[in-house]
């Protein structure tokens, strides 16, 4: 073998070992991991509005349909019914408590538009023990 060929063995292998390192540390940092978590449950308030919603579509109906809908994506269901606070404002619960991980992907669910016509802002997403 010439030095030329052992050369460009070597920087294949240097450049398969980067390949996989890199692949390694975006899985770690893009992998949710779920923690415990000592609360009991999370309090959800938030607000929503419509724009070009259908006539027949309340902004309650809609505001539960994608709190269910984004109730799906994490390992807590609703305690109760969604409370209308007024002024397009609603509060629920979740149990269990969410951990970090789900609160962040509730959250990002939530204000996302998710059904057609309706846009949510979480206001609090407080753990309480």
């Amino acid at each position: 073998m010439t030095w030329a060929r052992l050369g460009k063995i070597a920087l294949g292998v240097v450049g398969l070992a980067i390949g996989v390192v890199g692949v390694l540390a975006l899985r770690e940092a893009t992998l949710s991991t779920h923690d415990e978590v000592a609360a009991r449950e999370t309090r959800l308030v938030l607000s929503g509005e419509t724009k070009g919603a259908e006539e027949h579509q309340t902004l309650s109906e809609m505001v539960e349909a994608q709190v269910l809908t984004c109730r799906l994506e994490v390992e807590s269901d609703l305690a109760g019914p969604i409370d209308r606070l007024g002024d397009g404002r609603y509060r629920a619960v979740l149990v269990p408590a969410l951990d970090d991980s789900n609160r962040r992907q509730f959250r990002g669910c939530l204000e996302d538009w998710v059904i057609d016509g309706v846009q949510l802002d979480v206001e609090r997403l407080d753990q309480v023990r």
